[in-house]
């Protein structure tokens, strides 16, 4: 395996996991990975669909405490969060960042208007098209009220695409350019990096988020600095088709992707 990170994965700490979290550190020992940054869900505000996605900070950073002295020598073990973004959320992040040391911050849409397209309600009523391209144009839009300092990453741009109706069926690069080429702009431009999430290839689109056309636009616009992903809720998702994801990334051009050391980018090669 050419990936030796996975820089986007949850344990029981996260709304959506019941996943222990050094379950997770002893499947990452089997993959013969070199570390992890456990990036659990914060998305204050979010909308009633009987999950929490809030994180209790305290608790997750004595765990990782506990963690980081359970495998010293053995594994490398990060500190991370998935903020999920909304326009009024800036001020929140900014005083968790003050508060507490993380190594990492993806940035992430997850909610519009009060919906998550992880529920058909997103879709109810309206063309697919028409809901893809409102969720890139407020992925785009919300990004761009966080200070760049802020996050890291932009966690899996075109995450509606899982649970559309269609799915990727008529989802392209080219058919929604003008929506996406705004956020890829923007990214490098403020010299950010766009995260290769891998668990498309779980959710059957036979190719991470963003699509295998994103990532060639994204390179051919100067995009170098890119994030790896599983995003794994259960061990058994962990470095899932990182295989597939490296031989992709390199035949696109990509020679290295960036680890977070206290917030500081690592760049490893392939």
């Amino acid at each position: 395996m050419t990936i030796k990170y996975d820089y986007h994965l949850h344990s029981d700490l996260s709304g959506d996991s019941e996943t222990p979290s050094f379950q997770m550190a002893e499947r990452a020992l089997e993959l013969g990975l070199s570390g992890i940054c456990f990036t659990e869900h914060h998305d204050p505000d979010h909308p009633d669909y009987g999950i929490d996605f809030t994180l209790d900070f305290d608790t997750y950073f004595q765990k990782m405490k506990q963690l980081t002295a359970r495998y010293q020598g053995r594994l490398e073990l990060y500190t991370g969060m998935e903020f999920g973004i909304m326009k009024h959320l800036p001020p929140v992040l900014d005083e968790l960042l003050r508060k507490y040391p993380f190594d990492f911050i993806i940035a992430s849409l997850h909610f519009v208007n009060g919906k998550d397209p992880y529920y058909a309600d997103y879709f109810e009523g309206r063309p697919e098209r028409s809901c893809y391209e409102e969720f890139l144009q407020a992925e785009y839009e919300t990004l761009k009220c966080f200070p760049p300092e802020s996050f890291d990453t932009l966690g899996h741009m075109d995450f509606v695409v899982r649970y559309g109706p269609n799915r990727n069926r008529f989802y392209s690069y080219e058919a929604y350019a003008d929506y996406i080429d705004p956020i890829l702009r923007y990214l490098i431009e403020k010299g950010k990096c766009l995260e290769v999430n891998a668990a498309g290839f779980k959710y059957g689109l036979e190719q991470p988020n963003p699509c295998t056309g994103v990532l060639r636009r994204y390179r051919e616009l100067g995009g170098e600095l890119i994030t790896i992903g599983s995003d794994a809720h259960e061990p058994a998702y962990l470095g899932y088709a990182f295989d597939r994801t490296a031989a992709l990334l390199q035949e696109l051009g990509f020679r290295y992707y960036t680890v977070f050391k206290k917030r500081r980018p690592v760049t490893v090669p392939f």
